[in-house]
C-alpha cells in the first residue's frame, strides 16, 4: 500500500469534520454525513454549524477551533465567498486535508471568483494544506477497513457497493457517483474513487501516482476534461499500463463539448486527436461511452484476460452469431475458421443441424450440458481461440412457467414448474465446469441472454460467476478494446 503518498490520508481518515450539514437532509453536506453513517464509517464525525447543537446524532461545533482534536479530513459545502475564511480557520487549527465540494470558483468565469481560487491556494500553501476540489464530490474508499466487509469511507456515493480493485479518478463528480445508482444490476464493484473537480490543488496526475502503487487498485478508470501536467501524465501512464489497465473517457474536442466544459469546470479542452494519439502511445484504453467504460472494467475485473484476438462464437441462433462475427472483425478481432481436426471433433459432438466452422451454431438444441459445458471445453482445449462469446443462455424454465399460466397448457403439458432450489443447482452444475476451464486455459467467456437482466435465470448465472450481457453489441465492442490493450501489453511482457 502506498501509505507515504499524501492521498492515503484523504482515503483513510480517522476523523472527519463537515461544514454545511443540517438535520433537514436537504443539503449536499447533510448527504455526506448520512453517507458516512450508511457506510458504517467508524471514525469520529464533527459537524461544524453555528446554530445547531447536533447534526444527525453527532455533536455539532460552532467552529473548527472548538473540535476536540485536529480532524484528519475536513469537508466544506459552503458558499464560495466564505471559503477563504474557513480555510484560514482550518489552517490555524492544524488541518492538513480538505475536500472542497463548493462550486462557484473558476467555472463561473467571473474575475472576482477566479481570484478566490488563487486566494485559497495561497492559504493552503501558507498552512501546508492539500485540498481536493473545488466543485467536486470528494472521496470513496471501499477498503477503509480491509478486514471488515461492508465498512467503507463514503461521503458521496449513495449506495453500498461490493468491493473490487477497480478505482476511479474523475473530473466529474456526477460520473463517479451516478454510475453506481443501480448496483444490483451492475456486477462491477469499486475500490477507490476520487472526484477531483476543478483540480485547483490536487489533480488526476496525483491520483495516478497513488493508484500506481496501490495494492487495492488493479484497474484504473479516468474521466478527463483537461490534463494540466501533460508530460507527467504521459510518463506515469507509460509506467502504469504495462501492469495495470487504464480506461479513459475524454470529453472535449467538439464545439458543443468544449462549450459545456467551460461552463462546467472552466476547463480548456484540447484537440481530441492529440488525446487519442497520447492514449494510443501510452496504452490507455479510450472510450466515448460510459456503458463501454463499465463493460471494459467488468471484463478486467473478472481476472481472466485473453492472450490474443481470436474469438470463438457459440450460438443457438444464426442471426446473432453472424452479427457477432461481423462486428468482431470490424473491431479488429479475429474470427478464425476452425481447423479440420477441430471441426471433426465438433461435428462428432454436435447435432446434425449444427454449423461448426465458427460460429458454432447449435440452432436451438436443448441439450444444456452439451451447450454450456462440452462445446466451450472443446474450443478452449483446441488452442485455436483466445476468448468465447456465447449467445442464447436463456432461462427456458421461466419461458415454460409462463406457458403453464394457461389452463389448457397446464392441463395437458408433460412438463412442470421446477422448485427454485433445483434451478439453483442446475445453474451451478452448468456453469462451474466452464468457469473452472476459463481459469485453467486463461480464456474468458462472455455470455449473452436476451432476456431481462433481472430474470431468475440471469441472476443465477451471474451468481455463479458468469460475465453476462443482454444483447451482443456491447460484449464485442468491449472485448475488442480489452484485446487491443493485451496486444500493447505483450510488447512489455516479451522483454
Amino acid at each position: 500500500m502506498n501509505r507515504d503518498h499524501f492521498l492515503h490520508g484523504f482515503l483513510n481518515p480517522k476523523s472527519v469534520a463537515i461544514y454545511g450539514a443540517n438535520n433537514k437532509g436537504n443539503s449536499l453536506a447533510s448527504l455526506q454525513v448520512m453517507n458516512l453513517i450508511k457506510s458504517s464509517y467508524d471514525g469520529k464525525v464533527y459537524p461544524i454549524h453555528l446554530n445547531l447543537e447536533s447534526v444527525m446524532g453527532f455533536k455539532a461545533y460552532k467552529s473548527i477551533s472548538e473540535a476536540p482534536e485536529i480532524p484528519d479530513l475536513v469537508v466544506i459545502v459552503l458558499p464560495a465567498k466564505i471559503v477563504p475564511q474557513i480555510f484560514k480557520e482550518c489552517g490555524e487549527k492544524g488541518v492538513k486535508r480538505i475536500v472542497l465540494i463548493s462550486g462557484g470558483f473558476r467555472e463561473l468565469e467571473e474575475e472576482r471568483k477566479n481570484s478566490l481560487t488563487e486566494e485559497i491556494n495561497n492559504i493552503a500553501k501558507e498552512y501546508e494544506m492539500r485540498f481536493i476540489g473545488p466543485n467536486c464530490l470528494g472521496v470513496y474508499n471501499n477498503w477503509y477497513n480491509p478486514k471488515v466487509e461492508g465498512k467503507s469511507l463514503n461521503i458521496y456515493i449513495w449506495e453500498n457497493l461490493k468491493r473490487s480493485k477497480f478505482s476511479i479518478a474523475s473530473q466529474s463528480g456526477t460520473l463517479s457517483c451516478h454510475i453506481w445508482y443501480d448496483p444490483e444490476n451492475l456486477d462491477l464493484g469499486l475500490s477507490r474513487s476520487l472526484s477531483v473537480g476543478n483540480e485547483a490543488n490536487v489533480d488526476i496526475v496525483d491520483c495516478l501516482e497513488y493508484y500506481k502503487d496501490d495494492e487495492y487498485t488493479e484497474i484504473i478508470g479516468l474521466y478527463i476534461e483537461e490534463i494540466k501536467r501533460g508530460k507527467k501524465f504521459l510518463d506515469l501512464a507509460k509506467e502504469i499500463t504495462p501492469k495495470k489497465p487504464i480506461i479513459a473517457i475524454y470529453v472535449g474536442g467538439s464545439k458543443a463539448g468544449n462549450r459545456a466544459l467551460r461552463s462546467h469546470t472552466g476547463s480548456l479542452a484540447g484537440n481530441s486527436r492529440i488525446y487519442e494519439g497520447a492514449f494510443k502511445e501510452t496504452g490507455i484504453i479510450k472510450t466515448d461511452y460510459v456503458q463501454e467504460f463499465l463493460d471494459i472494467a467488468l471484463i478486467f475485473s473478472k481476472g481472466i484476460i485473453p492472450k490474443g484476438k481470436r474469438l470463438g462464437i457459440i450460438t443457438n441462433s444464426g442471426g446473432p452469431g453472424a452479427m457477432v462475427a461481423n462486428n468482431a472483425e470490424k473491431h479488429g478481432l479475429i474470427v478464425p475458421e476452425f481447423s479440420e481436426s477441430l471441426q471433426k471433433e465438433l461435428k462428432s459432438a454436435s447435432p446434425k443441424t449444427a454449423s461448426f466452422k465458427n460460429p458454432v451454431d447449435c440452432t436451438f438444441d436443448m441439450d444444456l450440458p452439451y451447450f454450456y459445458i462440452t462445446l466451450p471445453e472443446i474450443l478452449m482445449k483446441s488452442g485455436e481461440i483466445d476468448a468465447i462469446i456465447q449467445y442464447g443462455v436463456v432461462g427456458f424454465q421461466e419461458v415454460l412457467d409462463e406457458y403453464l399460466k394457461y389452463e389448457q397448457i397446464s392441463k395437458h403439458a408433460e412438463f412442470q414448474h421446477q422448485p427454485d432450489e433445483l434451478v439453483d443447482k442446475l445453474a451451478q452444475k452448468l456453469l462451474q465446469p466452464t468457469m473452472n476451464n476459463c481459469q485453467k486455459y486463461s480464456i474468458p467467456i462472455l455470455y449473452i441472454n436476451p432476456m431481462n437482466f433481472n430474470t431468475p435465470w440471469s441472476k443465477k448465472l451471474r451468481k455463479n460467476g458468469a460475465l453476462l450481457f443482454t444483447l451482443w453489441d456491447r460484449p464485442v465492442n468491449a472485448l475488442a478494446k480489452v484485446c487491443e490493450y493485451v496486444t500493447y501489453k505483450q510488447k512489455f511482457d516479451d522483454l
